[in-house]
């Protein structure tokens, strides 16, 4: 997730107030609010996504919602290079991003209950 979400912060008293938010702190929670609209949709928990995910990786991956992500890099720190994304499968975005309109039904149809 780019960066660019203003958020606002009141957990540490000495730095109330707002901040830029991106990366890691806010895909994690954005994707698991994904999964649990899944939950929902499904009518049960549904668990371990990991098997799930890459069977609608493999099957038709853009029409169950998962979106290649191929242009651009993940972020460099403190001089190391990051990695490159890449047609399929990369180091810097996995199996892509989702359009969760499509990811959800999609994931709670392929999900065991977990």
């Amino acid at each position: 997730v780019n960066g660019g979400a203003w958020v606002y912060s009141s957990y540490d008293p000495t730095a109330v107030g707002w901040d830029v938010s991106g990366g890691t702190s806010e895909a994690t929670p954005l994707f698991s609010g994904i999964v649990a609209l899944a939950d929902q949709a499904g009518g049960h928990r549904v668990g371990n996504i990991q098997q799930a995910l890459y069977r609608l990786y493999a099957h038709n991956a853009k029409a169950n919602g998962i979106v290649d992500v191929n242009d651009g890099t993940d972020n460099s720190y403190q001089g190391v290079t990051g990695y490159k994304a890449v047609n399929g499968y990369d180091m810097a975005t996995g199996v892509g991003t989702v359009d969760a309109l499509k990811f959800v039904p999609a994931l709670a149809k392929a999900s065991s209950r977990g």
